[in-house]
């Protein structure tokens, strides 16, 4: 026989369930952002981060992201933890207020919410590749060192920095320039997000970047010994460029 005290929490958890929602939560009238922030142990920043429309104002019936946790066993990075649940690097760091890539085991994370499942009957899923999102996550290493061999988040040489942007975006590609040439589908227009192959030693392609659009491209600049943005019309590179490949499938 449950006791009146009882009785009172259940409804009381029965009602709070009836407005949180799987990675969301529905407002309430009379809620404030702070309300909800402490109601769901979640950082008022993180909160905002992930609804900025809130900003100017709650609406009753809105729903609101919450953000997810994840505590940093040993071995992890954030590269690995964004592909386990399929964000990037740059908005862990945004999310976590984080300036380097540096973690420590036991550490708390913030994580956006999983996305939710979509639907038979949902419209269809937008292209794979966000131009947008693909330069923020390649933009995130300018300045990184090159270094031959190396696959980063340090420092990359050419093929090991496209491995790095594009792993972040879910995709796994081959590791050599070479490969990524014969196994990649050629384009020739290429466009924001294709690859872009030179032969500075005069024997097939020696070099890859990623084409951002607009004549740029982003490569691990092992003259310049840095990650950087430059012109694909400049003529030293137009003298070499070799061509392009389209990232989707590989064969």
């Amino acid at each position: 026989m449950l006791t009146p005290k009882v009785r009172m929490f259940a409804l009381g958890v029965l009602l709070c369930l009836g407005v949180a929602l799987a990675g969301g939560y529905r407002v309430q009238p009379g809620d404030t952002l702070w309300d909800i922030a402490m109601s769901h142990d979640v950082e008022l920043t993180v909160l905002l981060l992930l609804n900025p429309e809130a900003a100017g104002g709650l609406q009753a019936g809105t729903v609101l992201r919450l953000p997810e946790r994840h505590r940093v066993a040993k071995g992890e990075s954030l590269w690995l933890i964004s592909r386990r649940y399929g964000t990037d690097v740059a908005t862990l760091k945004r999310l976590n207020g984080l300036e380097g890539e540096a973690l420590a085991v036991g550490q708390l994370l913030w994580l956006p919410p999983a996305p939710a499942a979509a639907t038979p009957q949902s419209a269809p899923a937008p292209p794979p590749l966000d131009p947008e999102r693909l330069e923020r996550i390649a933009s995130a290493y300018l300045g990184a060192p090159y270094r031959w061999g190396a696959t980063g988040p340090a420092a990359f040489d050419c093929s090991g920095y496209v491995g790095r942007v594009y792993g972040e975006l879910g995709l796994t590609l081959p590791r050599s320039t070479r490969d990524l040439w014969v196994r990649l589908d050629p384009v020739q227009d290429p466009r924001p997000g294709d690859l872009v192959f030179f032969s500075f030693g005069g024997r097939g392609v020696d070099h890859v970047g990623i084409y951002l659009g607009n004549d740029r491209f982003i490569h691990a600049n092992s003259v310049e010994n840095r990650v950087m943005i430059e012109r694909l019309s400049a003529p030293w590179y137009r003298k070499v460029y070799q061509g392009a490949r389209r990232v989707a499938e590989v064969r």
